[in-house]
């Protein structure tokens, strides 16, 4: 079926294209996990979308006659978009989850934001223990989230497309009980977020590759209010970390 026929169609013309009935066209989108022939279309376009603004046809676009001004605009809006678009109480219920020292923290990054990711990490793991970042293969991915316990916290973030094995990995960890958080640059996601969270960031690009300022902003409050959460606990940590980094001598004076 070609997905312009419905993105831009009706349950009555996809259901004449297919040659089949409207009832059937129902029940298939209710087969694929959609709440309807409308959320189905909703999903095409956004397909559709990705497929007309990949990172290889922005390439091609001619370039910006001002790309600091339009560099900066984008950025701004980017993130403006991810702070006002948070779900009021979203938040705070994310960060409580990542509070809680009964529960493991696993994070999974796509490749596009593994980065992002280790200063994530690097961070939550300065604030408490039992922070695991994913990294490598997914045969060695698989292997760790073997020692996943149900009620851990699974930390995956992704851009628009996402990758196999990025899903594959995450849809694991649900499965044995994890509480999915997903940072996603665009919505609807493939990723389970059943039980769980999901956190929107925006990634509109200047250039031809997807922005990660509105995902770097997003963990950013992420840390800084788990931080308020713990503060005179996180205040003895970085003290200690802070002595140990100076007695070693690892930076200069």
């Amino acid at each position: 079926m070609d997905p312009e026929a419905i993105a831009f169609g009706t349950v009555a013309s996809v259901a004449e294209k297919a040659g089949t009935s409207t009832p059937s066209v129902v029940r298939l989108s209710a087969a694929l996990g959609f709440r309807g022939f409308a959320e189905l279309r909703d999903a095409a376009r956004a397909e559709l979308s990705i497929r007309l603004n990949t990172d290889a046809v922005r390439a091609r676009t001619e370039p910006l006659p001002d790309p600091v001004s339009s560099l900066l605009a984008t950025e701004v809006e980017n993130v403006r978009a991810t702070l006002e678009g948070l779900e009021a109480g979203r938040v705070d219920e994310v960060v409580a989850l990542l509070d809680d020292e009964s529960r493991a923290i696993w994070i999974l990054p796509s490749t596009q934001t593994e980065g992002v990711a280790l200063r994530f990490a690097d961070q939550l793991m300065i604030v408490r223990d039992g922070v695991t970042l994913l990294e490598g293969s997914e045969l060695r991915v698989m292997s760790m989230v073997g020692a996943l316990r149900r009620g851990d916290a699974f930390v995956s973030m992704d851009i628009r497309r996402h990758e196999l094995a990025t899903l594959r990995c995450q849809a694991a960890a649900v499965e044995r009980g994890a509480v999915p958080v997903v940072l996603a640059g665009s919505l609807p996601v493939a990723l389970d977020t059943a039980g769980g969270h999901i956190l929107a960031f925006s990634g509109k690009a200047v250039g031809p590759f997807d922005s990660l300022v509105g995902l770097t902003v997003l963990t950013t409050l992420l840390v800084n209010q788990l931080v308020d959460r713990r503060r005179p606990g996180s205040a003895r940590r970085l003290s200690g970390l802070e002595r140990t980094w100076t007695t070693a001598g690892l930076f200069e004076a």
